[in-house]
């Protein structure tokens, strides 16, 4: 498995139909976006490839904090460990920063077979820990996960911050404050 760079310069139909089966549209940029985000220095849009293509993140970073802000693999490879595959060479790839990812909120009330609660797990499994901060971004609740045990709230907020320019804006909040 490796990571590579995408560009505008490839056939883009794989990833862009998986950004649209992936997520909803309240809750994603096209791949057009997230490429002319990385032209301006942004985040990374890296293929998550085998012998083809089986999935893509979108990743920012800074000294401490690389901020995975979107992860997908197709959903007809999926079952088959290479989530987690591709989870851990982007941990490796991204060390010593911390891994920082948004998963979707889940509460008492959500379904343990739901989509929400087998994603939590996934993290879980992979040794994400809950940060207990949260955010909201278009209307849509998240918990913040990462690696290590307490959130480097500084750097993630300045890649946030950075992030705005392409108009990424979620309202970042401690757990229980909103």
């Amino acid at each position: 498995m490796q990571l590579r760079k995408l560009t505008k310069d490839e056939d883009l139909s794989f990833f862009e139909m998986l950004n649209d089966e992936a997520f909803d549209a309240s809750e994603t940029f096209s791949i057009q976006e997230f490429l002319k985000a990385q032209d301006e220095g942004l985040l990374d849009i890296l293929a998550i490839e085998t012998s083809e293509p089986v999935g893509y993140a979108v990743i920012s970073v800074n000294n401490e904090v690389a901020y995975m802000g979107y992860f997908a693999i197709d959903a007809s490879k999926r079952g088959h460990g290479l989530g987690g595959q591709a989870l851990e060479l982007i941990k490796e790839t991204y060390a010593p920063r911390q891994l920082v990812i948004e998963t979707e909120k889940v509460d008492r009330k959500t379904p343990y077979e739901s989509l929400k609660m087998r994603r939590r797990r996934f993290y879980l499994a992979h040794h994400l820990h809950l940060s207990h901060y949260e955010d909201i971004f278009r209307g849509n609740p998240y918990q913040i996960m990462c690696t290590h045990a307490n959130l480097r709230l500084k750097a993630f907020q300045d890649i946030l911050e950075q992030l705005l320019k392409m108009g990424y804006d979620p309202v970042l909040y401690k757990e229980g404050e909103k």
